[in-house]
């Protein structure tokens, strides 16, 4: 029996932690020893780790779904399929199993390519729940903690924690600590960009080849972290879209990362960490805007006094003119709200100048995933809400 337990929440980062539970949940998948994946992901109506459940980490090449596919069980398939988190639509990565090629497949049609007709027909009707969750872009800060909250970054850290960080993670360190660590750690070393550029691209494939083709093209340091910035804002490919949706859908509390958002999870660390620490990208201090069409419910959160924090990376403009293609790459709503930010505050968190690398001259600045404002004033100009927004300081 494997020697584990599901710890609390409450660390200060869970990485360590989570990566053997992810070692723990593929292997015994693989095995078929389901009473494992049982004590890690709870039961479908009691929930544990259950932000868990779509991980495919480095060293395997399919999820728990598939691997339910390949021991043939449907009474292990329904199971699964009863837990929230379930994303059926989860793609395996570049491999090769008894049944051919199964690159780029979900679980339906690797059991189709086995001959499993039960399991393909229960696949079929399944509708997916973790799907169809809401991306607000506000989050309160009251009780925001970076550790839960920019849950995408720190569960690809487990996932991927012998690439990005091969020793013991100190438990009380902050998740962008961490970062900082496996930055300065790959800037001192002449090898260790290439294993990262690797592993971001094996995750990358399953959600957009062109962009995979473009990181694994990297023939230096400097080139692999300038390839992570252009393909960001290359519109061609809507990198930007997956990658704020995945963003938008962490929380503090139930957090159900689909398959596609953990397929960008290795490639938005790699983001936030140049965000965050990469020199070449000096942080502004003047005024950006930005635009977004909001729900009204969403518009009616941002109140005077309100404090929050966007949970995605957001693009922004020095120039108010420059702001209106960005409404393209967030949520969608009826309302157009026009956000001006103050970005004098002495924090971690201003916008960085990424128009050096960027695929268009649009004067953009981009704000780290997890950056936290107080809105200062609200008003209506014909169709558009002006919301006026501070950076708050570390």
């Amino acid at each position: 029996m494997a020697n584990f337990t599901v710890i609390s929440r409450s660390e200060k980062n869970t990485i360590e932690h989570d990566a053997k539970l992810i070692e723990v949940l593929l292997s015994s998948a693989k095995a078929g020893q389901w009473q494992n994946v049982w004590r890690i992901l709870g039961e479908p109506e009691r929930p544990l780790r259950d932000r868990l459940f779509n991980v495919i980490p480095e060293n395997r090449r399919w999820g728990i779904l598939h691997q339910a596919v390949y021991w043939n069980k449907e009474d292990i398939m329904r199971k699964l399929l009863r837990y929230q988190a379930c994303d059926k639509n989860i793609l395996a990565k570049q491999c090769t199993s008894e049944c051919g090629r199964t690159d780029g497949m979900n679980a339906e049609q690797i059991a189709k390519a086995y001959g499993y007709k039960g399991m393909s027909g229960i696949l079929s009707t399944h509708k997916n729940a973790v799907t169809a969750q809401q991306t607000p872009t506000f989050q309160s800060v009251d009780n925001y903690t970076q550790a839960e909250s920019l849950g995408l970054i720190t569960v690809s850290l487990a996932a991927y924690k012998k690439t990005f960080h091969p020793t013991t993670i100190d438990p009380n360190k902050s998740v962008v600590t961490v970062l900082g660590d496996i930055f300065n750690d790959i800037n001192r070393s002449e090898s260790r960009w290439k294993e990262v550029r690797d592993k971001v691209c094996d995750a990358v494939f399953v959600v957009c080849e062109e962009n995979y083709t473009k990181i694994k093209s990297s023939q230096s340091r400097n080139d692999f972290f300038k390839a992570i910035i252009n393909t960001y804002t290359m519109e061609e490919n809507y990198m930007y879209t997956y990658l704020n949706i995945a963003f938008r859908r962490q929380r503090e509390t139930s957090y159900l990362p689909t398959g596609n958002d953990l397929s960008l999870g290795p490639y938005a660390v790699m983001y936030q960490m140049l965000l965050l620490f990469w020199s070449d990208l000096p942080r502004e201090s003047r005024t950006t805007y930005r635009k977004m069409l909001l729900t009204k419910a969403n518009c009616d959160q941002y109140v005077n006094g309100k404090r929050f924090v966007w949970q995605s990376v957001v693009s922004s403009s020095t120039e108010m003119r420059n702001a209106i293609p960005f409404p393209t790459c967030g949520p969608e709503g009826e309302q157009s709200v026009i956000f001006t930010i103050d970005n004098r505050a002495n924090s971690q968190w201003q916008p960085r100048n990424i128009e050096k690398y960027a695929m268009y001259m649009e004067h953009e600045r981009t704000y780290p995933a997890g950056a936290k404002f107080q809105v200062t004033g609200r008003s209506v100009k014909g169709s558009d809400t002006h919301v006026y927004l501070k950076l708050l300081p570390n």
